[in-house]
């Protein structure tokens, strides 16, 4: 996949909700959160299981996020509130399912549950991934009893492809079935995606895109 103007998008605007790139600097608040959170996160978060990574290891692991995405290899991002510039969540545009693909991954904080902001991420992502780079479909995959993720895609109007078997393992090793949605380039066009109020802003915060 190739990003319009070769212009990555580090920073992405929604109404209530800044989505971008990780830093170091918010090793602590990620740590904090995940632990905070993990209860609600569990099974389906592997990283939310006890032992928890210590502050240090969480910058190391913030660097890895940096690292991918400066080598444009994988796309994660954090979620920030548009005032506070506090930590809520982490969601991505990954680039595990091939090259015409991306595959939209989220998770929100315990405290910030049924506000809408996981459905509000991901619909900006998948207007980010369709407006300015040339992929051809969005996915998301989900355990097929993840049923707070499916309510997110539900309100996403996403297409279901199928099941695939015994495919997605727990943090706690137990296999599930995975659930396959997707969004097409002609279905976007036509979908409530498109009329999104969002802005996008490269590594040097120089706005790339305005819709």
């Amino acid at each position: 996949m190739n990003w319009l103007n070769d212009v990555v998008p580090y920073k992405i605007e929604t109404e209530r909700l800044i989505i971008k790139c990780w830093e170091p600097k918010y090793a602590k608040d990620l740590n904090e959160l995940i632990i905070d959170s993990s209860e609600s996160l569990l099974p389906w978060m592997p990283f939310a299981k006890a032992p928890f990574p210590t502050i240090s290891e969480e910058v190391n692991i913030i660097r890895q996020f940096r690292g991918e995405y400066d080598l444009n290899e994988d796309y994660t991002l954090g979620i920030f509130d548009k005032n506070k510039d506090s930590v809520i969540g982490s969601a991505g545009l990954h680039t595990r399912q091939g090259k015409s693909t991306l595959e939209i991954g989220y998770w929100i904080g315990k405290q910030f549950e049924n506000t809408g902001y996981a459905t509000e991420v991901s619909s900006a992502l998948i207007k980010v991934a369709f407006e300015i780079s040339d992929i051809e479909r969005v996915e998301i995959n989900t355990a097929a009893d993840n049923f707070r993720s499916k309510n997110v895609i539900k309100k996403l109007d996403m297409h279901f492809e199928g099941v695939l078997r015994r495919a997605t393992k727990d943090a706690y090793g137990v296999l599930h079935d995975s659930e396959k949605y997707s969004i097409i380039r002609e279905e976007y066009v036509v979908s409530k995606h498109k009329g999104n109020n969002i802005k996008c802003f490269s590594v040097n915060n120089e706005i790339i895109a305005i819709y």
